[in-house]
């Protein structure tokens, strides 16, 4: 199937982080050869975003922005400044200009951008891909290759919808559309849920230091560090994504201390058996991912 990139001539990537930085990369990378614009308050990000040669033009003003090329925006920025974004861009754009997003939440928000920017079509998206690391210095041409990529479109605007779509899949993205509401409880799970628990689990070494008076992060192994590995990810990210998904990640730290409380009631009791019983089922289903 020909590379059209769904037909789109002229990109808006606004937040020159890794995601926005990396599918600018790829862009270029898979032959895209309309204009790549770029948006950015970090005067620095667009310097080296055009150092990169990942965008042509870098802007930190939104009325400096040539609105009349361009016929996608794509918001890479955290997702809690989706809306105000949503809110200073909906003046500039064109008729037929289709608004999308790179985030890690959708259910209502995107519901409310869909609101928002109408009658522009938005389309909710998120890759899931990435790394811990942040900044357009860190972006990878190669991040979404052979990614799964969860779509979660509102309306009924299925041309735009697909030109979405078919741009994902020709920088090589592995699509599947998902209700937004049910985006939102898969990635609390998979995702948001294990974040947090990195996060907690440094703080509870951190903790147990300043208790001890022992630099416990002197001593770390290999476990340690790749289960913390995303502990090291945007604290700026991960707040505003606890926060636009909350009741879903309050859920899923509920279901999780409920199974380490069993881990501990079982340890507290000296049940070998029920030990063996949580420990091989966890295994089994780990071993099962590959």
């Amino acid at each position: 199937m020909e590379r059209d990139f769904g037909g789109f001539k002229g990109i808006l990537i606004i937040g020159l982080g890794l995601i926005g930085g990396s599918l600018a990369l790829s862009l270029k990378k898979q032959g895209y050869n309309g204009k790549i614009y770029g948006y950015d308050l970090n005067k620095s990000r667009i310097e080296k975003a055009l150092e990169l040669k990942a965008i042509d033009e870098g802007f930190n003003k939104f009325e400096d922005v040539p609105w009349n090329n361009i016929d996608l925006v794509v918001l890479s920025t955290p997702v809690k400044t989706f809306v105000d974004i949503a809110n200073k861009i909906k003046p500039f754009l064109k008729d037929d200009t289709v608004v999308s997003d790179v985030g890690s939440v959708k259910g209502d928000l995107v519901l409310k951008l869909y609101e928002i920017l109408k009658p522009h079509v938005f389309v909710g998206v998120h890759p899931i891909a990435g790394t811990e690391k942040e900044g357009i210095e860190n972006a990878v041409a190669d991040l979404f290759k052979n990614a799964r990529l969860i779509l979660t479109p509102v309306g009924e605007d299925k041309e735009k919808i697909e030109k979405v779509e078919k741009l994902w899949k020709d920088i090589g993205s592995k699509t599947e559309v998902m209700d937004p509401h049910l985006h939102d409880f898969v990635f609390a799970s998979v995702s948001h849920l294990p974040h947090a628990i990195a996060f907690a689990l440094v703080d509870s070494l951190i903790t147990l230091s300043k208790e001890t008076g022992i630099d416990l992060f002197k001593y770390p192994g290999g476990g340690f560090k790749d289960f913390t590995r995303i502990a090291a990810s945007s604290p700026t990210v991960w707040k505003d994504i606890f926060l636009e998904n909350k009741e879903n990640i309050l859920h899923t730290i509920d279901v999780f201390l409920n199974s380490l409380e069993k881990l501990k009631d079982a340890i507290r009791e000296e049940n070998e058996e029920k030990i063996l019983e949580i420990l091989s089922e966890s295994r089994e289903k780990r071993l099962s991912l590959g």
